[in-house]
């Protein structure tokens, strides 16, 4: 069981690619878009990535992925702020957002194993070698 976290400086982004992300999905996977700053903005609150983290806390493993760099950075915060046998669970994966939370959501829907999961995830950026 899996949580995955689309951290995106744009609420509206976030949203969706959770939505395409959502048709790929069993019910073993939990999608959950952190994006945007309060009221909307543009930017990330490391208050809302904690927040959805909190909310798949239950999960064996939590994949981030971000847009940005400074989404990186929220996203550390966020860890920070965690208990630490929750922190131990969550990994910002390394791939681009919109293909990574797609190949992990697929591969989360197949397998347990988190490491495979996440190695997909990164795989995806050669989909846009072509």
């Amino acid at each position: 069981m899996i949580g995955i976290i689309i951290v995106s400086h744009s609420e509206k982004a976030a949203e969706g690619v959770r939505d395409i992300a959502e048709e790929m999905k069993d019910e073993s996977v939990k999608v959950i878009a952190a994006g945007g700053a309060d009221g909307g903005r543009i930017g990330t609150n490391p208050l809302k990535i904690q927040e959805a983290i909190e909310a798949v806390r239950d999960k064996e493993g939590i994949l981030l992925f971000v847009d940005l760099g400074s989404a990186v950075m929220s996203s550390e915060m966020a860890i920070e702020m965690l208990e630490e046998d929750v922190r131990k669970k969550v990994h910002i994966v390394n791939a681009p957002l919109v293909e990574g939370v797609v190949a992990a959501t697929v591969q989360a829907s197949t397998t347990r194993d988190i490491r495979s999961i996440i190695e997909t995830a990164e795989e995806s950026k050669n989909l846009r070698k072509v």
